[in-house]
């Protein structure tokens, strides 16, 4: 009888014991109204703008909303669109995630900008990495991430004349920027380099909406010739022409628009503007 009563009182602990281990291991439940939410860039870096209307609660503690962080962010999967992982805490350390999808209703890809023209003389020492930049509308200013590769892996960039070249950016969130174009190598006689008149532009890269439209000679800077630089109503020692006849507004792609600058017809020189028709007005 006693060995009975000793068997069930242990086997009474036990089963108070489980139930209570079992209790403090439950993990807490977190609560989204929807599986997706839709942000500006800005708020991407907010938490309290990605966990609003996000709840937590838990069979002992009740509400425990204000346990819940974002844990991660992630890269993206498309365009735009990335996964925000939740984590929720119980008073017992258990823990509970929540994943999401997240997407970003004002994102742009990593935009290049050239800040001179892709020409090099053949007698300099020359990196046209120097010219080009890019911004990212997460990261800002990304410059020193972008990559130059020639499209011919047997081309020497260092040789005279014209080299197919890939410029290539990545930004945080894993999202890829390419600008395919050419970089031109010469060589100039002293009397070539003093006469062929340099059009400086404005810009060298620009990028427009779909049925957008720029004035291309809006973009010019002025002229230098022979070491003195003038504004473009200034410049009176030749003529200059703008072909922008290659320019489709109403299709997204890369275009150029080429400027020619004379020297009384004797010497040319030429600038090329990039036009880049975005698919999606932004």
């Amino acid at each position: 009888m006693l060995y009975v009563l000793a068997v069930t009182a242990a086997v009474f602990l036990i089963y108070i014991w489980q139930e209570r281990f079992s209790r403090g291991n439950r993990k807490p439940t977190i609560i989204c109204p929807t599986d997706s939410i839709s942000v500006s860039v800005e708020s991407l870096s907010d938490n309290s703008i990605l966990l609003r209307d996000v709840t937590a609660m838990d069979v002992e503690d009740g509400d425990i909303t204000d346990s819940i962080v974002v844990e991660s962010v992630s890269q993206f999967v498309d365009e735009g669109h990335c996964i925000v992982t939740y984590a929720a805490f119980d008073s017992s350390n258990n823990v509970s995630k929540l994943t999401r999808h997240l997407f970003l209703t004002d994102y742009i890809p990593p935009r290049f900008k050239i800040k001179a023209p892709l020409e090099f003389s053949y007698s300099s020492n020359f990196n046209p990495l120097g010219s080009v930049g890019a911004f990212d509308c997460i990261d800002g200013d990304i410059s020193d991430r972008v990559k130059l590769n020639l499209k011919d892996p047997d081309d020497d960039i260092t040789a005279m004349g014209t080299h197919a070249v890939e410029f290539r950016v990545t930004n945080s969130m894993g999202d890829v920027s390419v600008l395919e174009t050419e970089i031109e190598v010469y060589e100039r006689t002293y009397t070539e380099t003093r006469m062929i008149p340099n059009l400086r532009l404005k810009d060298y890269l620009v990028y427009v909406d779909r049925y957008g439209h720029i004035d291309p000679e809006s973009f010019i800077a002025g002229v230098t010739l022979n070491g003195t630089p003038y504004e473009l109503r200034e410049y009176k020692a030749g003529s200059i022409e703008i072909d922008d006849s290659a320019v489709d507004y109403t299709t997204p792609g890369m275009y150029r628009v080429l400027y020619t600058c004379d020297n009384k017809g004797e010497y040319y020189g030429y600038s090329v503007l990039i036009i880049i028709v975005t698919e999606v007005d932004r």
